[in-house]
């Protein structure tokens, strides 16, 4: 099983914020920003499977208050980011992209890419994930539920070895 270590990261006020697993008991607050941040929220049920499948749930936290939170899966030496919420009155703070940061370090020796998928209309997700080196390497036609019918999913990836195919060096 993996766990996370001692994640720390000052924002931009000079508040720390912690990176830390979330367990069941968390889920109320998890629940909370996930509703708030997404037009087409995972349910609880979604959450509970990834606790039960031993995914790599974290959030951020700013004292005892939930700001964000993501889940990875780890297989066969890869990643994928499942899912990223961030509270919205904390958004465009760079808490996602520290959280992507400091994650992908402690992943280092574990996988070799990070994979995920985003919405085509997410154009805010997609910047930040370009702006961390990661590549869009296929699409995925009329993959998520949207207002009018569906909408397709970009997916992207990153190398995180020091040299690879998907690097950005």
């Amino acid at each position: 099983m993996f766990h996370l270590h001692n994640l720390k990261f000052t924002g931009r006020d000079g508040d720390e914020f912690s990176i830390v697993e979330f367990t069941s008991l968390d889920l109320p607050k998890i629940l909370e920003i996930e509703k708030n941040a997404s037009a087409h929220p995972w349910s609880e049920r979604n959450f509970c499977d990834s606790l039960e499948n031993s995914h790599i749930c974290v959030g951020v936290k700013l004292h005892e208050q939930w700001c964000a939170h993501a889940v990875f899966s780890i297989a066969a030496g890869e990643a994928e980011l499942l899912i990223l919420a961030v509270e919205p009155k904390f958004q465009g703070q760079k808490i996602a992209k520290n959280l992507l940061l400091h994650v992908e370090s402690q992943f280092k020796s574990r996988v070799s890419s990070i994979f995920l998928e985003v919405r085509i209309s997410n154009h805010g997700a997609i910047g930040l994930y370009e702006s961390l080196g990661f590549n869009q390497v296929g699409e995925r036609m009329n993959y998520y539920p949207a207002a009018k019918g569906r909408e397709s999913a970009l997916i992207y990836a990153k190398h995180i070895d020091d040299v690879g195919f998907f690097s950005t060096q």
